[in-house]
């Protein structure tokens, strides 16, 4: 079963996923000082984290998030069962590189993205 896909290509399931709603608004005060604020939709945030990926999910990954256009992202959903699909942008990708000396191969450790949904 698919857990996590980034641009239709399956990658290694997240070690975590957080998923929250971000609500979009505008505040402003009136002349009295009252805060008057309008909520302009709300939309979906998916933080997503692995201990370790190997070289080539972290291509994947970073293909897809390094370029300036948004990306779809399939997440499984626990309530459903089923895969979410969502047109997000990404941000703040972190990693560090990190040297498997009994396999002798480059992977990445602490790697950690989040999506915003467009």
């Amino acid at each position: 079963m698919d857990f996590f896909k980034i641009n239709g290509k399956t990658i290694k399931a997240p070690t975590d996923l957080s998923f929250s709603q971000e609500i979009l608004d505008k505040a402003e005060r009136t002349v009295d000082g009252t805060m008057v604020v309008d909520v302009i939709g709300t939309k979906r945030k998916v933080d997503v984290s692995w201990e370790y990926l190997s070289k080539e999910d972290m291509t994947t990954l970073t293909a897809a998030v390094k370029s300036d256009k948004f990306c779809e992202i399939s997440f499984h959903d626990n309530g459903t069962g089923q895969l979410v699909t969502m047109s997000a942008r990404s941000e703040g990708l972190t990693y560090q590189p990190h040297y498997d000396w009994a396999k002798s191969r480059l992977m990445w450790k602490s790697v950690s993205v989040s999506f915003s949904e467009r």
